[in-house]
């Protein structure tokens, strides 16, 4: 419209139009002024333009207090950088952290930089800060009523609407008390993909979009601050248009008329799902990591008892000269033991999360090798097909990797339920080589999957071992620098594709000559002197394993030494006069562990060797075997006859 047009009009239909725009522009000055969010307007010189009145409560400011000017009064330098990039880059930036200004307020806020044009000069640009704490306000900055006078003080007139176009999150207004939506804002549609339009097609359109398990707690805290007045924040599931869930956190204020009546709710909600799946993903790392020392524990624990039962065992079962009735009784024993230290080993496979050192191997040498010895495993009406492409060199932990292929097989078939394919092949695609799983059994959805990698048993029909399997090769190929995708698809089947980096092909070796005999005289044989016995010294804070150990030796010929615990053994190091030649440790043990208290011996003792024992370690460098020069480790609970041959084979290292 020009201004020919208007001088047409009479001047009572002017006056009419001027006020129904002077209506509308005070309603959205008053739901900008309102919002519990801190909107600040900022020219290239980092000038404040206006600000509503959530900036005072944020800075701590009263309301009589002078607001414009520039922003490094107010924030920190690093984020007066971040909005100088918006202005050069014209890009916005989400989700800057910062601590407030020591005298402006207390804790930390998060804040969203939007590059905006100016309402007064199109040509030149601005920008838009939102401004949210990051904890709840205190009393003494409760944000105060809202007041018309108040926010044509702070907001400037004409920009309302653009600001809350622009803005990266909902917001909303309704009339009270039917909640009848009277403005949302574009940002609706592109955080949850309904247009504005439909959610003023109806007062219960949000709340009936609400996820059911979250509706009732929701519906009953907008009824409180309705009643109440005071500011709510709350965070809540919200159906997208696509089907799939969204977390939102919304924050809503009651503004009231000026008798007091409760008049409009104003929201402004943002779209936290991101941030919630990563917060589940900690608390689900701290429930696995709380578990893995559950099992750590268990196991130390069982295998040192294990260690007595099965170590007595077979030292009485060695003390009967001839047939007793008794050797039938004490295999049974030893059979339980056995199973039961079955059991530990399934806890300490669970513990062991860690990917061994990769290697270069070839995948498809190893998937036939795979496919051999499943062959005989795979159940009748389940086809299992081999499919290469020739040598595949990748980099992996070789039997980590078989663990991680036959868990997924195993699954594949509990999928077929009895009858199916079920293909094996290797592939090579650029930097990557894929051992790849398919089959057309149940198809499972991206959550369940998750699930499994993430250890969580989906039902009965799947045995832990093989969701641990799973889980425990989605870590690994992970720390292989590689990564597990998955296709599941209704009709199509499922697809595993284990990806994992690619490597050049070894090169081949030359052969080397044949060697060539020298006949030479041989010198007379050497006269040996007597052996002495060798001295060793056993430390264990478990009585009974201590005891038996230190008789298995001594019966061996050996000298023993024994001490429950590192003090003491420290002690005898230094008080002994004679040479130990080996010392004998649990890696964990009360007060100070084996390997700090062998550090310690080694400098009283520098030449003696080592060997570590224990049911678990949670030690990385002892479980990669990763251990000094003259030492090794032996896993509880082992036989008698093991530990003489690991004895031997240390000293004589």
């Amino acid at each position: 419209m020009d201004r020919s047009d208007l001088e047409q009009w009479k001047p009572k239909e002017v006056a009419r139009l001027l006020a129904l725009v002077e209506a509308e522009r005070r309603y959205y000055q008053e739901i900008v002024a309102g919002l519990p969010i801190g909107l600040m307007v900022l020219t290239p010189d980092l000038s404040i333009v206006s600000a509503n009145l959530a900036v005072r409560r944020v800075f701590g400011l009263r309301s009589g207090d002078p607001l414009r000017g520039r922003l490094d009064a107010l924030l920190p330098s690093e984020v007066l950088d971040q909005v100088r990039q918006v202005f050069s880059s014209n890009a916005a930036r989400n989700g800057v952290l910062a601590n407030l200004l020591p005298g402006h307020g207390a804790g930390r806020v998060r804040i969203a930089i939007q590059p905006i044009r100016s309402w007064d000069y199109s040509g030149e640009q601005e920008v838009l800060l939102t401004i949210e704490e990051m904890a709840e306000p205190t009393a003494e900055l409760s944000p105060p009523q809202p007041e018309v006078e108040h926010a044509a003080e702070t907001m400037p007139e004409p920009g309302a609407v653009e600001l809350l176009q622009n803005l990266d999150a909902i917001v909303w207004a309704a009339t009270l008390p039917d909640r009848q939506f009277l403005f949302v804002s574009d940002a609706a549609e592109r955080v949850l993909g309904w247009t504005a339009a439909q959610w003023t097609e109806s007062p219960t359109f949000q709340l009936d979009r609400i996820h059911p398990g979250d509706r009732e707690r929701v519906e009953r805290e907008y009824t409180a601050a309705m009643e109440s007045g005071a500011p709510l924040t709350l965070e809540f599931r919200v159906l997208h248009a696509d089907g799939g869930w969204r977390w939102l956190s919304e924050r809503v204020r009651t503004l009231l008329d000026d008798d007091g009546t409760p008049r409009h709710l104003v929201g402004f909600a943002i779209d936290i799902t991101a941030h919630r799946h990563e917060e589940q993903a900690r608390v689900q790392a701290a429930r696995a990591d709380a578990l893995t020392r559950l099992c750590s524990r268990l196991a130390h624990d069982m295998n040192n008892l294990l260690m007595i039962v099965n170590g007595y065992t077979e030292e009485i079962v060695n003390s009967f000269a001839g047939a007793s009735a008794l050797q039938a009784d004490l295999a049974e024993v030893r059979n339980a033991g056995e199973r039961l230290s079955a059991i530990a080993d399934q806890l300490l496979a669970f513990t062991r999360r860690r990917a061994d050192d990769a290697t270069s191997l070839d995948a498809s040498r190893l998937l036939s090798e795979i496919a051999a010895a499943l062959s005989g495993t795979i159940p009748e009406g389940i086809g299992l097909t081999l499919s290469s492409s020739g040598a595949v060199w990748v980099r992996a932990a070789r039997e980590q990797l078989i663990e991680t292929v036959r868990a997924f097989v195993e699954h594949a078939v509990r999928t077929l339920v009895g009858a199916g394919e079920i293909t094996l092949a290797t592939e090579a695609a650029g930097d990557f080589g894929a051992i790849t799983i398919r089959y057309a059994g149940e198809v499972l959805a991206p959550e369940a999957w998750q699930a499994l990698f993430e250890g969580i048993l989906p039902s009965k029909d799947i045995p832990a071992s093989v969701v641990q399997g799973i889980s425990r090769g989605w870590t690994w190929v992970q720390e292989w620098g590689g990564a597990i995708e998955v296709e599941s698809t209704p009709g199509a089947g499922t697809t595993v594709a284990i990806r994992l980096p690619a490597v050049e092909p070894p090169a081949m070796a030359p052969e080397p000559p044949p060697a060539v005999t020298v006949p030479t005289e041989e010198p007379p044989p050497a006269v040996e002197p007597e052996p002495q016995p060798e001295t060793v010294l056993v430390v264990e804070d478990e009585t009974g394993i201590r005891i038996l150990v230190r008789k298995i030796l001594e019966r061996q010929g050996y000298r023993v030494l024994d001490a429950p615990q590192a003090d003491a053994a420290i002690r005898l190091c230094q008080e002994f006069a004679g040479q130990i030649q080996l010392v004998i440790t649990d890696v964990i043990m009360p007060e100070m562990g084996g390997r700090e208290m062998v550090q310690k011996l080694l400098q009283i003792r520098p030449g003696i060797k080592v060997l570590y024992v224990s049911g678990y370690t949670d030690d990385e460098e002892v479980q990669a075997a990763n251990l000094a020069r003259g030492s090794a480790f032996l896993q509880k609970p082992f036989t008698l006859g093991a530990l003489l041959d690991k004895v031997r084979e240390v000293l004589e290292t």
